[in-house]
Order: structure tokens, then C-alpha cells, then sequence
């Protein structure tokens, strides 16, 4: 299996295993990842028991068929739809107005257009690109807890049967 698709497939089952977590932190703990071929890091103060259940929870609820799991409000996918809508929808803006005040004023709708079709997009490119739900065959290997000062990090390494 390639790079990419092992790195979606992680990606996927990360925002599944941080969708879960979130459900169980306490409101004023952060939760982040990244996720490469060989599995998917877990940043924040959680209990090492608390990532390795909700890991196992998340894998075993997409393979029962809930794919949406995949899917996040809080992906860098998201972010990065936008950022790029945005920057093309200004640049357009403005190169055909030429700039002055009716060129800020046609950048700025332009750019108010571009986050509000972002969201859809965002959810889009996940689901086609950067992430999956297909955990067929997809095994935790083990979950792992490193420390500096107040940095919790978890690595979560899976594998391919």
C-alpha cells in the first residue's frame, strides 16, 4: 500500500480517535495531531489509557460502517481550502479592479465568499483526498506517551494485516 493512502487512512482514524477524546477531555484540555504512513501523533494532556481506548473505540465504530469519523471541523485540511480560496479570491479582486477602494471592497466580499464555501470544500477535500474510512485490515500496534515539561505527545502505531 503507498505512502498516501496509508497517511489518509491514519489521517482519517486520528480525527476518529481526537473526535472521541474530545468527548472525554475536560473542556480546557487542547487536542491536536498528524498523522503519517506508520501511524498518527495525539498532542495533549490525556491519559495514555484514555488515547489507546479511544484509538481502539474509534477503529472498531469505522469499521462497523461510521464514516464521518473521518471527517473534521478542525482538520489543517480545512484551513488550508480556505487560506487558498481566500488569497485566490483577493488576488482576482484586485487585479481586475485594478486596487483602490472599490478594489478592497470587491477583495473583501470576495474573500467573505471564499470562508463560507471553504467549510463545504474542506469537508469535500477530506473526504476525497486526505483522508479515509476504509480501516479494512488497519491494526494498532501500540500506543506511546513522551513528556517534555507541560508537551504530552502520543504516537498511536498502526499497521496494514
Amino acid at each position: 500500500m503507498g505512502f498516501w493512502l496509508l497517511t489518509r487512512r491514519n489521517h482519517g482514524l486520528e480525527h476518529a480517535t481526537i473526535a472521541l477524546l474530545l468527548l472525554h477531555a475536560q473542556a480546557n484540555r487542547i487536542v491536536a495531531g498528524y498523522s503519517v504512513p506508520a501511524g498518527f501523533f495525539v498532542v495533549g494532556d490525556v491519559p495514555t489509557e484514555t488515547v489507546r481506548q479511544c484509538a481502539g473505540e474509534a477503529l472498531e465504530r469505522m469499521r462497523q460502517g461510521e464514516r464521518e469519523l473521518a471527517i473534521s471541523p478542525f482538520c489543517g485540511t480545512n484551513i488550508l481550502v480556505a487560506a487558498a480560496l481566500t488569497t485566490l479570491g483577493t488576488l482576482i479582486a484586485m487585479r481586475l479592479t485594478g486596487g483602490g477602494p472599490r478594489g478592497w471592497a470587491r477583495a473583501f466580499s470576495n474573500a467573505t465568499w471564499a470562508m463560507v464555501i471553504s467549510r463545504p470544500l474542506g469537508r469535500l477535500a477530506q473526504r476525497h483526498y486526505t483522508t479515509s474510512a476504509d480501516m479494512e485490515g488497519m491494526q494498532i500496534i501500540r500506543v506511546s506517551r513522551w513528556q517534555l515539561r507541560r508537551l504530552v505527545v502520543h504516537w498511536v502505531s498502526t499497521s496494514i494485516a
